[in-house]
C-alpha cells in the first residue's frame, strides 16, 4: 500500500516550505534600499538582520554623530542602500558615497533619484568637481545650491547630498544637482508645514536675513517672510534690532500669491496702550518725530504710542509756520504731555524748547499795560497777534478801531498796533488783546499824568474847568475813532 496519501503529500510541502522560509534571502541587488533591525556591534562593523536570517554589515563610521560617537543601538532600526553581495557578504551604506559606490551603484542611484553624498575637492570653470566615494563627477556653479554664494571657498572641502542628473559613458560622465535635492526637501517640508498650520497659529523659526523692507525666517527648511510693519507695533520699526540666526516667533498671517507665508512678530507683543497708564499729564518724556504734516508732527514716545505735536505747540515765544522750520524726520525731541485721551488712543504734545515761558513769568503789571503787537494772521473775525514777550493772543473785530472795512487789508501781516489785556488766563494760555482798550488806556495815563502836572498850581475854581475841558477832549477822540 502506497504511502503517497494526501495528508502525507501536504506535509511534505508544508515542511519545504518551512525549510525555504528558514533558508536565508539573499536575493539582493546593488543599490536596493533595505530596512532592517541592528543585531550586533563589534569593532568597526555593524551586522543588521535585513530578512529573516540575512544578515548584511555596515561600517560603524556611518552611524556616528558629529561628535564621533555612536548613535545607533542594538535593536534599532534602519534604512540603508546595498553596496555589494560579493563573497556572499552583503554590505550597506546609509548613504550612497558615504561609504563605497559602484558604477553599478551610482547608475542605480540615477534611475532611482536615490541621494548620493559627495565631497568638493576642486573649483572649475562653470562648477566644481565632486568626489563621491573615489568617483569623480561635476556639478554645474547654479546646482550647488538654490542661492548659489560668490565666493567658491563656501563649498570646497565640504560634504553634500547631491541628486544625480545625468549618467553616461558607463559612469565616466556623470553630472550631480545639490539644488534639485534642496527644491524637493524644500517642497516637501514646505507641503508638510502647510498641511499643519493655518493663518492665526503661531509659529517659531530662525532669522536669516534682513532687509530694508522686512526680514526672511527660516522655519525647518521652508521660508517665511515678515514685513517691516509688522515687526513690532512702532509706525518706522528698527530692523536692526535684530540679528541674524535669532530666534523669533510670529503669528501667521496670510499665504501671498507664491504660497509663501507672511508672518507677524509685533502680533507676538503687547498692545502699546495697555500700558498708557505708566504716563501722565504734565510729564515729559523723550521721543523720535516719526512723521511730519503740514499742522504739526507726530512724536513716538515709546513703540506704538505716539502723541500729536501741533505747529502752536512748537515755540513759546515765535511763530512757527512750518514744522520743518524746527524739527526733522527721525530727530529726538523732548517734549511735554498736555493731555491723554486713553479711550481714543491719542495724545496732545507741546515742544521743550530753551526758551523762557512767558505765561509763567511776573505778570503783576501785565494787565494794565499798553503793549505793541505784531499782527500773524488776520481774518474777517479778528487777528492773531504775538507780543514782544513771545505771548500770543487774539483780538475780536469789535475790539479794532478800524473795524468797519475788510480787516485783512487794514491789518496786514507783519505790521504793528498798539494794544490792552481784556482777558488773560496764564493756566489755559489765553489772551485776548484789544486795540481799543489800548487808546482808553492811553488816554486814561494821559490825563492822569496832566492831572497830577497841574493839581498844584491850579485853584479849585480853575481845576474844575480844566477837568471839564480835558476829559470832554478824550470822548471826542474817542467817537471819532469810530
Amino acid at each position: 500500500m502506497s504511502d503517497n496519501t494526501p495528508q502525507n503529500t501536504q506535509e511534505e510541502s508544508f515542511e519545504k516550505m518551512l525549510e525555504q522560509s528558514l533558508k536565508p534571502q539573499n536575493q539582493f541587488a546593488v543599490g536596493d534600499r533595505v530596512l532592517g533591525k541592528i543585531v550586533f556591534i563589534s569593532g568597526d562593523s555593524v551586522f543588521i538582520n535585513i530578512s529573516g536570517k540575512s544578515e548584511a554589515v555596515i561600517d560603524t563610521s556611518e552611524l556616528l554623530d558629529k561628535n564621533g560617537h555612536l548613535s545607533a543601538a542594538k535593536g534599532d532600526e534602519i534604512s540603508a542602500y546595498v553596496v555589494s553581495t560579493s563573497g556572499g557578504e552583503i554590505r550597506l551604506t546609509t548613504s550612497i558615497g558615504h561609504g563605497s559606490a559602484t558604477p553599478e551603484l551610482m547608475r542605480t542611484a540615477y534611475r532611482d533619484q536615490i541621494p548620493v553624498t559627495g565631497r568638493v575637492t576642486a573649483s572649475l570653470k562653470g562648477g566644481f568637481s565632486v568626489s563621491v566615494a573615489g568617483i569623480n563627477c561635476f556639478c554645474p556653479i547654479s546646482q550647488i545650491d538654490r542661492k548659489v554664494s560668490d565666493n567658491p571657498n563656501d563649498y570646497l572641502h565640504k560634504s553634500f547630498q547631491f541628486l544625480i542628473v545625468e549618467y553616461a559613458d558607463r559612469g565616466r560622465n556623470i553630472v550631480l544637482s545639490r539644488r534639485a535635492l534642496l527644491d524637493k526637501i524644500f517642497e516637501e517640508r514646505k507641503e508638510k508645514l502647510l498641511k499643519s498650520v493655518k493663518i492665526g497659529d503661531t509659529i517659531a523659526g530662525t532669522i536669516t536675513s534682513l532687509h530694508k523692507y522686512g526680514m526672511t525666517v527660516d522655519l525647518d527648511g521652508v521660508e517665511a517672510f515678515i514685513p517691516k510693519s509688522e515687526l513690532s507695533w512702532s509706525r518706522q520699526p528698527d530692523v536692526s534690532r535684530f540679528r541674524t540666526g535669532e530666534r523669533i516667533n510670529a503669528k501667521i498671517l496670510e499665504f501671498d500669491e507664491s504660497g509663501r507665508m507672511v508672518l507677524s512678530h509685533k502680533q507676538m507683543l503687547p498692545e502699546p496702550w495697555l500700558k498708557i497708564d505708566t504716563f501722565s499729564e504734565g510729564q515729559c518724556v523723550n521721543g523720535r518725530v516719526v512723521n511730519i504734516i503740514k499742522n504739526g508732527a507726530f512724536v513716538e514716545i515709546e513703540d506704538g504710542i505716539e502723541g500729536f505735536l501741533p505747529v502752536n505747540r512748537m515755540s513759546l515765544v515765535k511763530k512757527i509756520n512750518k514744522p520743518e522750520e524746527v524739527l526733522a524726520l527721525n530727530e529726538m525731541v523732548q517734549v511735554k504731555i498736555i493731555e491723554i485721551r486713553k479711550s481714543e488712543k491719542r495724545m496732545l504734545l507741546e515742544l521743550i524748547t530753551d526758551e523762557a515761558d512767558p505765561w509763567i513769568s511776573d505778570t503783576s503789571s501785565f494787565v494794565s499795560t499798553i503793549h505793541t503787537a505784531v499782527v500773524e494772521s488776520s481774518r474777517s473775525g479778528g487777528l492773531t497777534l504775538r507780543l514782544e514777550n513771545g505771548m500770543e493772543g487774539f483780538a475780536p473785530k469789535s475790539e479794532l478801531l478800524k473795524n468797519r472795512g475788510d480787516i485783512p487789508s487794514q491789518y496786514p501781516t507783519g505790521s504793528s498796533i498798539k494794544v490792552a489785556v481784556k482777558e488773560f488766563s496764564p493756566e489755559e494760555r489765553k489772551l485776548v488783546l484789544s486795540e481799543r482798550g489800548a487808546l482808553s488806556l492811553q488816554e486814561s495815563n494821559e490825563f492822569q499824568a496832566y492831572q497830577g502836572a497841574h493839581t498844584q498850581e491850579a485853584d479849585s475854581s480853575t481845576l474844575g474847568s480844566i477837568f471839564k475841558d480835558r476829559f470832554t477832549e478824550i470822548q471826542n477822540k474817542i467817537k471819532s475813532s469810530r
